[in-house]
């Protein structure tokens, strides 16, 4: 994991010095902004190194708008990525969604095979090996950092969030995902090694719903599953791994917590690497194989007071 925070990041170019006119065509009144001035409120950033395509959407708060593993779209456009929450009493804050309050960007920042790349507008297609995103928000009273790495071999994404005042939540996604509903069966690895499995049907019922190590989808069509690894186990009050499996998308969730309270300073800082396994014929040989490659280079990790 030191690898992926080296101090190369540190010195990325801070998006927010280009011309907010040009990068933000639809207002340049600073009054009717909701991002800080220069970050682009609309349009689309795209990443795309050899095996992996991933559009970035600015008016869902710089979220994930889909996934495609070279010409196979493994995460479809129909629902929200990225992290929200809903305060005790109150409505949804964060990516699109604009019932309780929307996330406020204030910085992006982006860094190409360890080069700094400016950017003067969206929808472009960067290029890569090696493509990193750091984008620095708000969600409600939650200061947030969040990070997508992009290589040949996998999506890396690490959402760091830190209360700034004591609040209490109903609910805490911390990431989603929305894979495509021709999903079969699922698997999934629990913290204690221990592997599980069952079907997906569009039940219009959530499956799995437990704390999890890893959770793959199995497209049998495509001979190709969707594979979730957390290096640290994302364990909150009545946290889970859920995929709720409806016909128009099997939506993955990793929640955080089903009501809790934070003080002013409490953090939480979690890690998901997501990885399309080819040539899985639905024995999960290839899966059980890449999330144990997963484990050896994203070791488990473990904060104080863990058990």
């Amino acid at each position: 994991m030191n690898r992926l925070l080296s101090a190369t990041w540190l010195t990325i170019t801070v998006l927010s010095a280009f011309p907010a006119s040009a990068a933000n065509p639809e207002s340049t009144n600073a009054s009717q902004r909701l991002y800080a001035a220069g970050v682009p409120e609309t349009g689309y950033l795209t990443l795309k190194t050899d095996n992996y395509t991933v559009p970035l959407d600015a008016a869902s708060g710089w979220t994930i708008e889909k996934m495609l593993y070279r010409d196979y779209e493994f995460g479809l456009n129909n629902g929200h990525y990225g992290t929200v929450l809903r305060p005790k009493g109150e409505q949804w804050w964060g990516t699109g969604h604009k019932e309780g309050g929307r996330e406020v960007v204030h910085q992006i920042k982006l860094i190409v095979d360890g080069k700094e790349t400016p950017i003067t507008k969206t929808n472009e297609t960067i290029t890569g090996k090696r493509i990193e995103f750091i984008k620095e928000s708000t969600i409600w009273k939650f200061k947030v950092r969040a990070e997508i790495i992009l290589t040949n071999s996998e999506i890396y994404e690490r959402t760091q969030m830190v209360a700034q005042a004591d609040v209490d939540l109903d609910l805490l996604y911390y990431f989603m995902h929305c894979f495509p509903p021709t999903s079969t069966k699922w698997m999934a690895q629990l913290p204690d090694g221990s592997i599980e499995e069952g079907s997906l049907s569009h039940s219009r019922k959530m499956a799995v719903s437990k704390n999890t190590t890893w959770v793959a989808q199995l497209n049998p069509k495509q001979q190709l599953s969707s594979l979730c690894y957390t290096p640290r186990v994302i364990a909150g009050n009545q946290s889970a791994s859920m995929i709720w499996d409806l016909d128009r998308y099997h939506k993955y969730y990793l929640r955080h917590n089903n009501g809790q309270s934070f003080k002013k300073g409490d953090q939480l800082d979690f890690t998901v690497i997501v990885k399309a396994i080819p040539n899985e014929t639905g024995d999960w040989q290839a899966t059980k194989k890449a999330a144990a490659e997963l484990m050896k280079q994203f070791p488990a990790e473990k904060r104080n007071g863990e058990e």
